[in-house]
């Protein structure tokens, strides 16, 4: 019952889009239908070819996104293995520039003492400049 039903409906339909009566082929009708007809179809054909075109655009687009996103996470990894060996070299230099400023402090300090215990060692009596 359904298919005859649709079967009937596509009987029903008429090819001449919505012209009651078929135009005869020696006709001016029949040509400017024809045209007509030939113009829809191929805005049909533009369209799908558009329609294409955009979806191929689309997937190429997905697949360079999916390529970036594999690029980041190689490199995230890659990255994210260094940063020990990065923490490793700055926690080495700052040991190093601590024991410098120790050392800079002691010297300043033995020097200090050196002052205090002979204050008469600076400033000297010398004099550096002749006329003064």
């Amino acid at each position: 019952n359904l298919t005859e039903a649709l079967r009937k409906k596509k009987e029903n339909k008429n090819p001449n889009m919505g012209q009651d009566k078929q135009v005869k082929k020696d006709s001016p009708l029949y040509e400017q239908s024809a045209t007509i007809l030939a113009s829809s179809q191929n805005e049909k054909l533009v369209e799908i070819e558009k329609d294409k075109r955009l979806a191929l655009i689309d997937a190429w687009e997905e697949n360079e996104k999916e390529n970036l996103e594999v690029e980041k996470a190689e490199y995230s990894k890659k990255y994210k293995k260094k940063i020990p060996e990065i923490e490793k070299i700055a926690e080495a230099k700052r040991e190093k520039i601590e024991k410098q400023k120790e050392q800079e402090s002691i010297k300043v300090e033995k020097m200090s003492e050196k002052l205090i215990a002979t204050p008469s060692a600076y400033p000297p009596n010398s004099k550096t400049c002749g006329c003064f």
